[in-house]
């Protein structure tokens, strides 16, 4: 076995260990992105009951609700809750309302409904 055999093969396996790195970096950007994706999704569509309630609340009485459990029973069986459990968050002021759930955003950021841009943001 020569000396030269054996540092070509050493000279090898540091760029497969930068590319073994880069995948596992790659590999894990995903996992937080699809769980990012997935609990944005839970948020929209918990948060969607939650935007209907409250458009009946406004038709009927003229004005939207201090808090959500206002709606509860008439127009939700419950309040919608964030993932982590909690329950969705909620502002009103001069006509307009914000809903809200805390560390949805790669795990850090909220997740916020705006009702006068009737979008949600994060």
């Amino acid at each position: 076995m020569s000396y030269k055999n054996v540092d070509a093969g050493a000279g090898q396996v540091v760029p497969l260990a930068i590319v073994a790195g880069f995948l596992l970096i790659g590999y894990v950007a995903i996992e937080v992105y699809s769980e990012d994706q997935k609990e944005r999704l839970i948020v929209e569509t918990r948060g969607s009951q939650m935007i209907s309630a409250l458009a009946a609340h406004k038709r009927e009485s003229g004005a939207y609700p201090e808090a959500l459990d206002k709606l509860v029973p008439k127009y939700v069986l419950t309040v919608g809750k964030c993932p982590g459990g909690m329950p969705i968050g909620y502002s009103v002021s001069a006509g307009e309302y914000a809903l809200s759930c805390r560390n949805v955003v790669f795990k850090y950021k909220p997740y916020v409904y705006n009702s006068r841009s009737r979008s949600w943001s994060g």
